[in-house]
């Protein structure tokens, strides 16, 4: 079948039919259904489509196979794409059909004049082949062999039919698959036997093939078994079908087959048990008269079943003396006895087209494709449509003169049929046979069958049509309206038809179909289509209320004259063009439901399809429509659809019910919302709101102060202050850091401690008053203000106004409290020993018992008893304190002498310190004549030098040089001053010594110059020694090949790659 592609506007809606049937040699035949489908359409509405022209190609056409026979065809069989010659000369041709240049002869062990008829059944995996001829002489092949192997246990039996076993198809292209299960054959006397086809080790050079065989069964009416078919259950593999056929009968066999995976190789019984007791009591159909041709064939249709591929028969076609017999095969839970034959017909042959007088031939054989049943005479071939009866294909061989067909196949696995003449090949070709099965579908009013095969959209408009004018007389408007909405039939013609019924549910029906038909970018269409059906259903709603309230009042009061009149004069407002529900008319809704169950259903349909179109509603007027009607719930639904919270929240609050305006806000507030309502919800459910803010992270506490100081203005006395719970769960889970909600916080807490107990308050002000996350200025003056004293005192100390924080605790009477901040400033004893005083003076003032005054003196570890002792009145008696000044006493006499002891050890680790002094001067060391510089090897004794305890000894530049080179830049300019410094010194010493001063010519003169300049020599050799101190200190102070300069070293290198002369003699030092 072509399609062309074109663009066509419907101009009609009648279809276009070509019922003709071409008659002559090498005609084809069309059959009764269409060609083509003409345009169809509305008068306004046009769209593109893909139509059949009558030029395409016939279903059935009749090809010359374009292959040279080597000699007359006696017999034919084809299965998986291979076909098998039986010719006379007892050969065997093997062609695979996609390889036809190479072709496989086999030769058939029998004369070859002999050899003039026989019977060729191939399996269906093409690899096995049975031969039988009428004398009873059996042979098998298998691929690959050079001859076929005379069957010697299958003497004397004509094989006239074979059903093959379709386990074995399934593991068909396993190369390690060389046997047929078991199948069953059919012989000319009736009986019915049992084999297995499976070559064997080393049969291809055997001369016979012992393959066992077993007669299971016999027809209760010995007649030549004609057809035979062995189908299993496809939900049921053990059960099995086996369909028998004659010239007069066709006989159903059911039963459990025996285990075809386990039985052992030498056993033949698979089927005995069920054939026998199926023949017992036979269910069978008879065709009286004479015996017909009896051929049977078998359709299977691929079917997934478990996830796996497997063909299943579903139709079957007997030939009888009257005509062809064939039906459906439906498998089921059918028992033995029962049958799976469903909807069976006989269909009378058809008579000759090219003989006048309408001569009625019988067939010789047959086959089945999936809607057609094919004929094959001795010279023409038929095709019968099973689904309208009728003649569909004919074609005669009248070009062949004398050529009589002598048999029709077909390989089920690719779908193609085979005829063949004793000169001829020829293959059927079958195109779409399912092109106009639409239509026949459609005749029946099989609607659904006929959408299934419909080919294009014009094929599926006829449909449709034909189906919603079928619902629509009928008085089924819902699903008329469906089809509708489908179809090409215009928008307008359409709803105008449907709001003549008066039917609001009807119209929604429609819409909501077309609806469904129209693609998101007709954005218009379908804000179009969705605010109507907003209208709709809202009244249809209204409706249903006024149902249910009127029934409500019905029961409420026992009155019984309400009835469906009054209910529809019920108060409702009805949308333009939309009339009330239908008055008389056959209703085609649903059956009836309660009006509760009615108003769930519609409800749900109509929030599923604002959900689905929500982006296409225009939110002001679906609000509008909502209103209108006095639909509430819809209005919600509709805000909380589409995000809309605060339009929910505004509702609750001008319901005052503030928990649900509470829960909406839970569940979709955002932080402005909960800014902008807190304070009103706090003033009203403040324990409710706080549960729902301590679930929000998102909130900022800082911006929620102003409805917390509502919910200040409003505590009820004996309840938790909910805004200082909220604050608490903000600071100790949150981690909140905001000053100003630790104040109010801090101020909230304020208020609400009591005089007896500041313990949150002080708790509070301990805890965070370290990194002062509140204003302790602010905190006192709150705390003075509602005076909470010990607080007060805390924020003094946390000020460090440790004198204030004493006062004011002993200004209450608080000693303890005193004592506490008495101890605070731990860096400044002076001032604890000064708040201590300021305590005790202030007992003593208190006129309490000198016992008192000893205690709090022992308790502070600060005062002795001459510190309290001023503060006592002057004629005070010391009779009560005189132990302690006694030992106060002893204590002071117990510290002179310990640092009398102290003095004593003093001196002498003075002395000690001298004498050591004095040995390190005369501190010596023991070199050798030839010691050298460890640092340039050269004669230690040419220059001055230096000799360490490690007995390491360099000359004093050398030394100098190196530890230069290793110490930091401040040392090396320390180091150079001082050098520079000895040579100034020098020089200075050199000169004076060099030119004395000449003052005057007398003695007494020269005298005094003398003693000037050894004084001032005295003074630079001073100055001199010094310098040298200091040098060596840097320079010696310790060694540099033993000490902390050797162990800093460690990361440098041992060769200096800036010097290229002793890194170049160095690596060649290490050269192999």
């Amino acid at each position: 079948m072509s399609l062309l592609d074109d663009y066509a506007e419907y101009q009609s809606s009648s279809v276009h039919r070509n019922s003709d049937v071409a008659q002559g040699p090498n005609s084809s035949f069309s059959g009764n259904g269409t060609s083509g489908v003409g345009g169809l359409a509305s008068d306004t509405d046009g769209f593109i489509t893909t139509t059949l022209e009558a030029e395409d190609a016939p279903i059935f056409s009749l090809d010359t196979v374009q292959f040279q026979v080597p000699n007359k065809i006696i017999s034919l069989s084809v299965s998986n794409d291979i076909l098998v010659l039986v010719i006379e000369g007892a050969k065997v041709l093997r062609i695979k059909l996609q390889e036809a240049h190479n072709i496989v002869e086999a030769d058939i062990p029998l004369s070859p004049s002999s050899l003039r008829a026989c019977n060729a059944f191939l399996d269906p995996t093409g690899r096995h082949l049975l031969l039988s001829t009428p004398q009873g002489e059996n042979f098998y092949y298998y691929e690959g062999w050079d001859s076929a192997k005379p069957l010697s246990k299958f003497k004397s039996m004509e094989i006239t039919a074979v059903a093959w076993n379709s386990a074995a198809w399934s593991t068909a292209n396993l190369p390690s698959s060389s046997t047929t299960r078991t199948i069953l054959f059919g012989t000319h006397d009736g009986k019915i036997y049992e084999t297995e086809l499976r070559p064997g080790t080393g049969d291809n050079k055997a001369k016979r093939s012992d393959l066992p065989v077993k007669c299971v069964a016999e027809l209760p009416a010995r007649e030549r078994v004609t057809g035979i078919a062995m189908e299993p259950f496809p939900a049921r593999r053990k059960q099995h079908l086996v369909l028998i056929a004659t010239g007069t009968r066709i006989y159903q066999v059911i039963g459990a087959a025996a285990d075809l995976e386990t039985r052992s190789n030498d056993r033949l019984a698979v089927f005995e048990s069920m054939l026998r007791e199926g023949l017992t009591a036979p269910n069978f159909q008879e065709i009286p008269g004479m015996p017909g041709p009896g051929a049977l064939a078998v359709y299977h249709c691929e079917t997934r079943l478990n996830g796996k591929s497997a063909a299943v028969a579903t139709d079957f076609a007997w030939l009888t003396s009257m005509g062809v017999f064939f039906g459906k095969l439906t498998f089921g839970a059918q028992e033995a006895g029962d049958s799976v034959v469903e909807n069976a017909s006989l269909l009378p042959y058809p008579s000759a087209s090219d003989v006048d007088g309408a001569v009625v031939e019988q067939p010789s054989s047959l086959a089945l494709t999936e809607f057609h049943i094919l004929l094959q005479y001795s010279d023409r071939v038929c095709a019968l449509n099973m689904l309208s009866s009728k003649l569909a294909f004919e074609q005669s061989l009248s070009g062949h003169t004398g050529e009589q067909l002598q048999g029709l196949l077909v390989d089920e696995s690719k779908r193609t049929c085979w005829l063949f003449s004793p000169a001829n090949i020829y293959e059927l070709v079958v195109t779409d046979e399912d092109r106009d099965v639409w239509e026949i579908y459609l005749q029946r009013r099989q609607f659904d069958s006929a959408l299934q095969r419909c080919y294009n959209d014009a094929q599926r408009d006829v449909v449709l049509r034909a189906q919603a004018e079928y619902y629509f007389s009928t008085g089924d408007y819902v699903h008329s309206a469906e089809c509708f909405a489908q179809t090409s039939v215009s928008f307008e013609e359409a709803v105008l038809r449907f709001i003549a019924l008066k039917d609001n549910r009807v119209l929604k029906s429609y819409i909501v179909s077309k609806l469904r038909t129209l693609r998101r970018q007709d954005r218009t269409q379908i804000a179009l289509l969705v605010t109507w059906l907003l209208e709709i259903y809202l009244s249809i709603l209204g409706v249903v209320d006024a149902k249910i309230a009127a029934l409500t009042t019905s029961a409420t009061s026992n009155d019984s004259g309400v009835n469906d009149a009054d209910l529809e004069q019920a108060p409702r407002k009805q949308p333009v063009g939309v009339l009330a529900t239908a008055n008389g008319r056959a209703s085609s809704s649903p059956p009836e439901v309660t009006s509760e169950q009615e108003k769930l259903e519609l409800q749900k349909e109509l929030y599923s399809l604002v959900e689905e179109f929500k982006s296409y509603v225009d939110p002001s007027t679906a609000y509008q429509l909502a209103e209108s009607h006095g639909r509430r719930d819809f209005w919600l639904h509709y805000a909380s659809l589409r995000g809309d919270y605060e339009r929910v929240v505004e509702y609750w609050m001008e319901k005052e019910d503030y928990i649900r305006a509470i829960e909406v806000l839970g569940h979709y507030g955002t932080p402005e919302a909960f800014y902008r309502y807190s304070p009103l919800l706090m003033s009203a459910e403040p324990e409710a709101l706080v549960e729902i803010l301590m679930r929000q992270p998102a909130l900022t506490a800082n911006k929620l102060i102003p409805a917390l100081m509502r919910n200040e203005e409003g505590t009820v006395a004996g309840r938790p202050n909910q805004a200082i719970r909220y604050l608490r769960f903000c600071i100790q889970k949150q981690m909140c850091r905001d000053p100003v909600v630790y104040n109010y916080y801090l101020m909230l807490l304020i208020k609400e401690s009591r005089d007896d107990d500041e313990s949150e308050l002080m708790s509070f002000l301990t805890t965070y008053g370290k990194d002062m996350l509140y204003d302790p200025d602010y905190a006192l003056r709150m705390c003075k203000r509602y005076g909470r004293i010990q607080s007060c005192v805390h924020l003094y100390s946390l000020l460090k106004l440790y004198e204030d924080a004493v006062d004011l605790a002993l200004k209450q009477g608080d000693i303890e409290l005193a004592q506490i901040h008495a101890e605070r400033p731990q860096d400044d004893d002076k001032l604890c020993k000064k708040l201590w005083l300021s305590i005790a003076q202030h007992v003593i003032k208190s006129s309490e018992p000198a016992s008192v005054v000893m205690d709090l003196v022992r308790r502070s570890n600060r005062l002795g008893v001459e510190d309290i002792l001023p503060f006592f009145p002057d004629f005070t008696c010391v009779d009560d304190f005189k132990d302690d000044i006694c030992v106060a006493l002893e204590d002071y006499e117990m510290q002179i002498q310990d640092l009398r002891g102290e003095m004593d050890e003093a001196t002498r680790t003075a002395e000690t310190m001298q004498r050591d002094m004095t040995s390190l001067k005369n501190r010596f060391a023991i070199l050798n004549a030839e010691e050298s510089c460890q640092i340039c090897s050269q004669p230690l004794w040419v220059r001055q030098f230096y000799v360490f305890p490690c007995q390491h000894s360099f000359h004093s530049d050398c030394l100098t040089r190196r530890v230069v080179g290793a110490c930091n830049r401040v040392q090396r300019r320390r180091i150079h001053e001082l050098q520079s410094q000895n040579v100034e010194i020098a020089k200075m010493r050199r000169q004076l010594r060099l030119n004395p001063l000449l003052a005057g010519a007398g003695g007494r003169a020269r005298a005094t110059n003398g003693a000037a300049t050894k004084e001032s020599d005295e003074q630079l050799e001073l100055q001199l020694r010094r310098t040298k101190q200091q040098l060596d200190a840097l320079v010696a102070g310790e060694c540099v090949l033993c000490g902390e300069a050797m162990i800093k070293s460690i990361s440098e290198p041992f060769i200096d790659i800036s010097d290229q002369t002793s890194a170049g003699a160095e690596e060649g030092s290490w050269a192999i």
